[in-house]
């Protein structure tokens, strides 16, 4: 007998919907490039105004972390890559307002009270690991500044006798 593939779930579904929208938004997207923008009905009329007149925003000095891995990913490309950072910012930030890209607002998916449920047993088993890991490191501690009471009273008992 065939072995049946598990049904894909709300998520999975919605997730491969998002991921096929993405894939053919950018497949007209790169035809639009290479015939041109102009007459393009797949981009909106508010993208065109932002690129056929681009504003020369100001620059702002300020700390960002990122993951280390995104960190080497752009300082691999050499130098110029905190622009390429920015870049890479403003192009998201253009097709969000663009509507070309979602935000959280836009995802139909809410978690079952299964889902936060398990959620929320984890953030309790890991709160209570923290408590007992607090615990321990205290309970190390006493016992080791104990030991040093015990060896500075030794040492002091004889010093004395000497």
């Amino acid at each position: 007998m065939p072995r049946q593939t598990p049904r894909p779930t709300r998520a999975e579904r919605d997730r491969l919907a998002a991921y096929h929208a993405l894939a053919t938004t950018m497949r007209g997207l790169e035809e639009d490039l290479r015939w041109g923008l102009r007459d393009s009905l797949r981009l909106p009329r508010e993208w065109l105004e932002i690129a056929s007149d681009p504003a020369v925003p100001g620059k702002e000095k300020v700390t960002l972390r990122l993951d280390d891995d995104v960190l080497r990913f752009f300082r691999a490309m050499g130098a110029g890559y905190l622009t390429r950072i920015n870049a890479v910012l403003r192009t998201f930030m253009l097709a969000r307002l663009a509507g070309l890209v979602g935000g959280p607002e836009d995802v139909g998916y809410a978690p079952t009270a299964g889902e936060e449920a398990r959620a929320l047993r984890r953030e309790i088993l890991d709160h209570a690991a923290r408590v007992a890991e607090t615990r321990e490191a205290a309970e190390r501690e006493a016992e080791a500044r104990e030991k040093l009471a015990g060896l500075k009273a030794l040492r002091d008992g004889r010093v004395g006798k000497d």
